[in-house]
């Protein structure tokens, strides 16, 4: 088992009673499979960062394949950020 702290952020942070989490999940767990089993819609997922680093597809993707949690990761997860067409404002 590794820890992992996981920050959910704008609308996903109704899935948590705190703005982190730390979590103990197995070893080789990858960042795309952790939301799915926290039970946190991934179609509301606009933005995500392991330890900084954006690990989504495309903005309002998917989380890349292939991207195992290490002990001591940082997930952060996002829903629509304001002034994102997601959130319903043009970007130019």
């Amino acid at each position: 088992m590794i820890e992992i702290e996981l920050c959910l952020f704008n609308s996903l942070a109704q899935y948590t009673p705190q703005g982190a989490l730390r979590l103990s999940i197995p070893k080789g767990t990858e960042a795309r499979e952790l939301p799915e089993k926290l039970r946190i819609p991934v179609g509301k997922i606009y933005a995500a960062w392991r330890n900084g680093r954006d690990i989504m597809t495309t903005f309002g993707g998917v989380l890349q394949q292939g991207i195992a949690l290490q002990d001591g990761d940082r997930l952060a997860l996002s829903g629509p950020i304001p002034f994102s067409r997601g959130y319903g404002c043009p970007v130019c």
